[in-house]
């Protein structure tokens, strides 16, 4: 294999000759950490969640953020191992792919389009009901909802179409604006309720360092939000193709972005959640972020802060559609999709027709969610069932990260904790947070489960028979190294 040394050039392995291949150098290490962030969205997640965490927690919130954050770092540290190894757009249902078996990273790749698109969704659903709380204009808002949905998604669709390079640009000028604000609104906070004590805030206790919050919270529910909402930090690894130094700067960016999101996330809900009381969040939990600021400073506070959460929005909308583009792009590279999906553009050197029907129909979904309630109530099942997905194909990675450098697990104590312990220990966190999700599904969402394992399960018979993809042809692969290889791409 080649050396950290070599530079890649040419198309990948398994590229026909003449084929365009995604650009490379897009963006480096700082891009790659903006990713991680954009992704997890904090501004849009505190917006959405803080009162139901809050709720599922009795303030118990720091504990449940904590243990998921520490998961979720386990299986950053698995992506960046896995990263060092292979760097392809599909990441990890390339690498179960190859370490375990082609069926079983087939399935893990279609576990992750759904997931991926459940995201999208809401990421694109939430550009309307943002853009109008910045206005100032109501959310029930139709019209407006749809203007904005259409204006600003056509935009990021474009912008990802014509290239990684002004899309980083956009994300990084993005996450330094949204990181300030937030942070002058976490400082702000925590004077208020731990300081000042402002009347009308909550007052700290101690239970809000336990496992039942104020006595009535309950763990396991509130780690189901918590991991949900932290979510989307993988990011920058779709992109390892088209960064610099791809063996090493996705991986890094990926643990680097989840130990700043998940410093945020605590910052955010420890102060935050003692701006009111339970009741008044709860009254205000569909845009919770503009309550705070309306609480900390009025009219001028709640546009301030909205305006971040409209930033978060956009990022994660991008970034979103970004990733799911690149995995659509490699499956189909594999052969294990359609041809037209994995096709680049020769100018852009981007899979533009996949990321430009996958733009147009999150669009015209985010639309119909505007005016069609049944529809609006089927994405929203899809959006939960997403969430447990994602805790699941975390956890494979985790495993596979594991089962792939097993030769070297025992070599010392470093190996021991970074190559068996710690992703281990993510995985089955994370399998235990998807199974109490699973037992908490409504009987629609379990169909929805169920009908798309079968779809899956259909998927992976045509990627066999119809497509004769050569992937399932290869011979599962172990570590015979664990230092960093240049190896990008296909092959």
């Amino acid at each position: 294999m080649a050396s950290t040394t070599e530079v890649s050039t040419g198309a990948p392995q398994g590229a026909s000759p003449g084929e365009p291949t995604l650009a490379k150098n897009e963006m480096g290490l700082l891009g790659s950490t903006v990713f991680a962030f954009a992704g997890a969205a904090p501004g849009q997640t505190v917006s959405i969640v803080l009162a139901s965490l809050v709720a599922a927690s009795a303030y118990g919130t720091i504990l449940p953020l904590a243990f998921s954050g520490l998961a979720l770092l386990f299986i950053a540290i698995a992506f960046q191992r896995l990263n060092m190894w292979r760097q392809n757009a599909g990441a990890t249902y390339e690498w179960v792919c190859r370490s375990l078996s082609p069926y079983a990273g087939n399935l893990v790749g279609w576990l992750m389009l759904v997931a991926f698109a459940g995201f999208v969704l809401i990421d694109v659903i939430t550009l309307g009901t943002s853009s109008l709380a910045l206005l100032g204009i109501s959310p029930s808002n139709q019209l407006g909802g749809t203007i904005a949905i259409v204006l600003i998604g056509t935009f990021l669709t474009a912008t990802a179409i014509i290239g990684l390079r002004p899309s980083a640009r956009l994300q990084i000028t993005v996450a330094a604006i949204e990181f300030s604000i937030l942070l002058v609104f976490i400082v702000w906070a925590f004077i208020e309720v731990y300081l000042v004590h402002k009347a009308g805030t909550v007052r700290p206790t101690t239970h809000w360092l336990s496992f039942s919050g104020t006595g009535t919270g309950v763990f396991s529910a509130a780690m189901v939000i918590a991991v949900a909402s932290i979510a989307g930090w993988d990011g920058g690894i779709y992109v390892n193709e088209e960064t610099e130094r791809p063996e090493k700067n996705p991986g890094l960016g990926a643990v680097i972005g989840t130990v700043v999101v998940v410093v945020m996330f605590l910052l955010m809900f420890a102060t935050f959640q003692g701006i009111a009381p339970l009741s008044a969040l709860n009254a205000h939990a569909a845009n919770a972020a503009a309550f705070v600021g309306q609480r900390l400073g009025g009219s001028a506070g709640e546009h301030v802060i909205s305006f971040a959460v409209f930033l978060s929005v956009v990022a994660t909308t991008q970034v979103a559609i970004i990733g799911t583009a690149r995995l659509t792009f490699s499956m189909s590279r594999d052969r294990v999709l359609p041809a037209k999906l994995g096709e680049v553009h020769p100018r852009f050197r981007t899979p533009a027709f996949t990321t430009g029907l996958l733009g147009a129909l999150t669009i015209v979904f985010g639309v119909v969610d505007i005016y069609v309630s049944s529809v609006a109530t089927a994405i929203l099942d899809l959006v939960t069932v997403s969430g447990l997905l994602y805790g699941l194909f975390y956890a494979i990675t985790g495993m596979a990260a594991s089962w792939y450098y097993r030769r070297f697990i025992l070599r010392s104590f470093k190996d021991v904790m970074i190559l068996g312990a710690m992703p281990l220990a993510g995985a089955g966190l994370l399998l235990w947070v998807a199974y109490k999700a699973a037992i908490a599904l409504t009987s629609t969402e379990r169909w929805i489960l169920i009908g798309l394992a079968a779809l899956g399960v259909t998927m992976l018979i045509v990627a066999v028979k119809v497509y004769k993809s050569p992937i399932f042809k290869i011979k599962a692969e172990a570590a015979t190294t664990t230092e960093p290889q240049l190896n990008v791409g296909a092959g």
